[in-house]
């Protein structure tokens, strides 16, 4: 008898790591909820907590060319979630809010970036790789600038920031079958550039 209830009990560390994600949860709620009152040491733990990961995320996200933006993006995004927060409806983590919020500015920041580039072609500055890049870290890091917009951000939500296909999905605006379909090819992809693909 004794068995049989162990054996339907979760695992300690199964435990563990819900009980840990129960008090992240609560603790992000109590956050929101002092941000929401305008409560400035809020607002300082809020920017401490997660300007590293979105500066990261936005960095590169962004094609080579235009990471010197990095930081404005990043206080751009920090200026639109003060403005969302109250829109804040808690359906998801406030990182894959702040993601979301991150990848909008960064998409709207390539487009009218490579709208001045069609209106000033002779302004523009040409994206040179650096040459010979002999560490791993470098080379993957050069294929991935390589990569389509779309390709480069799916695999930087998934294996930088390390977030679920649902919290990706969530950013993306897209069904978790399709990010798992976009993974699966930004993979390939990124594996062919590096040159081990199958």
């Amino acid at each position: 008898m004794l068995s049989a209830a162990r054996k339907a009990e979760p695992p300690a560390a199964a435990r563990l790591e819900a009980a840990t994600a129960e008090a992240a949860s609560i603790a992000e709620a109590a956050l929101i909820g002092e941000l929401r009152r305008g409560d400035q040491a809020a607002a300082r733990e809020f920017y401490d907590r997660y300007a590293a990961r979105l500066h990261r995320f936005i960095f590169h996200a962004l094609p080579a060319d235009l990471r010197a933006d990095a930081e404005d993006l990043l206080q751009e995004t920090f200026m639109a979630l003060a403005e969302a927060l109250p829109y804040f409806r808690g359906e998801c983590s406030l990182t894959t809010f702040a993601c979301a919020i991150a990848r909008r500015k960064v998409a709207g920041f390539v487009r009218s970036n490579a709208r001045r580039t069609r209106l000033a072609p002779d302004q523009a500055l040409a994206s040179e790789q650096p040459a010979g890049e002999a560490d791993a870290a470098g080379a993957a890091s050069a294929a991935l600038d390589t990569l389509s917009g779309e390709h480069r951000e799916v695999l930087l939500l998934k294996y930088v920031e390390e977030l679920s296909v649902a919290q990706i999905a969530a950013i993306l605006r897209l069904s978790e079958h399709a990010v798992e379909s976009r993974l699966a090819r930004a993979r390939r992809s990124l594996a062919k550039r590096l040159g081990i693909a199958k």
